[in-house]
């Protein structure tokens, strides 16, 4: 499967959990107990698969104990807990414009945390791209990106890409020799352990209040955007970095929008055209246009 396939999966996958995890959130569904319910069926599906790896790659695991609980911490705790808080008290809309800078977060966590430099092309990708967003979410109008609010809900949001982009630039210090199955499935217990005392300390939620059409959201959940996105864009950053695989965050309001053309009977717009093409066309700039200016 070709290396940019394994980072658009998991952006589509990621933005039917936006759309549903603000309409569950919205019924009224605790964001602490959908965050452990989600990452602890997750863990129950793919203990079958990887238990072999943890059992063969334990040693491992224990040694890189300190590091595998911090990427847990960040990327499976508190990315998805506080994207969930997020989402009770602001829109998808906000969420997903506040989403836009994750690629600008990540390029400058990049150069921070390993030293990473970016290119001229690929600062260029990213505004174009980020422009694209912008026209997508404000529906082509300054009058109505002004009108746009900031609220604890957008607050959490941000720290959640806070927590998303060290995640995904501390991806590549996977301890050698673990493999992909078991880091994912490491991190995923680890994480959801995290979250236990979490639950317990602020969880309000009545199990007799779930309804079937939640527990059918949280299934999704666990599945594609939890096991399958998490495999993919760990896979994705290994074969083409944490900086390359920023730009690929920025399909998620185009997906977004194609998900409510098909399920949702929602309608085309200029203003979505024209985000998309502005979308492509930073990407385009950003990774293939860059690696053929540095082969050259």
């Amino acid at each position: 499967m070709p290396a940019f396939i394994y980072l658009l999966l998991p952006v589509l996958f990621w933005s039917g959990n936006y759309v549903l995890g603000r309409i569950t959130l919205s019924s009224g569904l605790d964001p602490f107990f959908l965050s452990f319910a989600r990452w602890s069926i997750a863990c129950l599906l793919i203990l079958p698969f990887a238990y072999k790896p943890l059992i063969k790659e334990y040693k491992i695991v224990f040694q890189n104990w300190k590091m595998l609980t911090f990427l847990a911490w960040f990327g499976v705790c508190n990315y998805n807990l506080f994207l969930y808080i997020g989402l009770t008290t602001t829109s998808v809309t906000n969420a997903v414009l506040l989403n836009s800078v994750m690629p600008v977060i990540i390029l400058i966590a990049a150069r921070v945390l390993l030293g990473q430099r970016t290119s001229w092309l690929q600062n260029t990708g990213i505004l174009i791209s980020t422009l694209g967003v912008i026209n997508i979410v404000s529906q082509g109008s300054m009058d109505t990106l002004m009108k746009l609010t900031v609220s604890t809900g957008d607050l959490w949001i941000i720290v959640a890409a806070l927590c998303w982009a060290v995640y995904s630039v501390l991806i590549v210090k996977k301890p050698k020799g673990l493999s992909m199955l078991a880091f994912f499935a490491s991190t995923a217990i680890i994480g959801t352990l995290i979250q236990l005392p979490i639950l317990l300390a602020f969880g309000d939620q009545n199990i007799h209040d779930i309804r079937s059409t939640d527990w059918g959201t949280i299934l999704y959940m666990s599945v594609f955007a939890s096991i399958g996105a998490f495999l993919c864009w760990n896979t994705g950053i290994q074969k083409l970095g944490a900086s390359t695989a920023g730009h690929f965050i920025h399909l998620m309001p185009v997906f977004s929008i194609f998900l409510s053309l098909v399920f949702l009977n929602e309608s085309l717009y200029n203003f979505h055209i024209i985000g998309i093409v502005l979308i492509f066309g930073g990407i385009f700039i950003a990774t293939i246009l860059n690696k053929l200016r540095q082969k050259t």
